[in-house]
């Protein structure tokens, strides 16, 4: 079958998904999805996926994308391709008696070797200005790129910490938007901005066709600007083969 998404559900006498410090899903001992809990809700959230008290999803298909299943579905983990088993460890800090369950959502093989990746790429700049972030995706597909950052939150007419970002590909920009820009035609498509993060999402309209191919690229930028110094915890979502990155 074809794992497209997991429910978690946390129960106990003290556990919130705040306690979650780290999601690993490795194939054999390779990671492919690395995160927090309250990060993995702030990027469901930034999606429209529903969030709760004592739910967690991880989700590795695009809900909203345009057409048919193929294009939602691509990035599940096609288990008959795999040479090696999937596992999830949680790794759980500061729970009283925690409880935890999974739901898994199976469908029909795909036939298709991509899946779809959230791999962590930490930064940081002791000083203000253009500070590019070093993300090599190996001729994976981009969809999006989360960047949680930890200086002055953005306002409703105000920009964050992290006030723009440049992406370039072989040279050439691609995207170039203050966080303002990106916040407001995120909006347009109904996606919902979260406090201290920046999202480059490429495929904001629900349209696959604009996932960003690196395949053919001489060179990938990213460069982010910074009101001040800070750290970046970055996010990003790829369709990938399953032992390339």
């Amino acid at each position: 079958m074809t794992l497209t998404r997991l429910v978690l559900r946390l129960g106990g006498t003290t556990f919130t998904k705040a306690m979650i410090a780290d999601i690993k899903i490795k194939i054999g001992p390779r990671t492919v999805w690395n995160c927090t809990g309250p990060r993995i809700d702030a990027i469901n959230a930034y999606k429209g996926v529903a969030t709760g008290t004592n739910f967690l999803t991880i989700d590795f298909t695009e809900r909203d994308a345009t057409g048919d299943v193929r294009p939602k579905e691509v990035g599940g983990f096609d288990l008959t391709t795999m040479n090696d088993d999937v596992t999830v460890e949680v790794t759980i800090a500061g729970a009283t008696a925690p409880a935890l369950s999974a739901i898994a959502f199976m469908t029909p093989p795909q036939g298709n070797p991509l899946i779809q990746k959230l791999v962590y790429v930490p930064a940081s700049s002791a000083v203000a200005g253009k500070f590019p972030v070093q993300i090599f995706p190996r001729g994976a597909l981009i969809k999006r790129v989360h960047f949680f950052y930890g200086g002055t939150d953005w306002g409703a007419a105000a920009n964050g910490n992290m006030n723009r970002l440049e992406v370039k590909k072989s040279g050439l920009v691609i995207w170039d938007a203050e966080c303002l820009e990106a916040r407001f035609m995120q909006g347009e498509y109904r996606k919902v901005p979260q406090s201290k993060l920046y999202v480059y999402d490429p495929i904001m309209d629900n349209n696959v066709s604009g996932l960003v191919t690196t395949a053919d690229a001489a060179s990938m930028e990213f460069n982010a600007y910074l009101a001040a110094a800070d750290t970046l915890n970055c996010y990003v979502e790829l369709l990938d083969l399953p032992g390339n990155i």
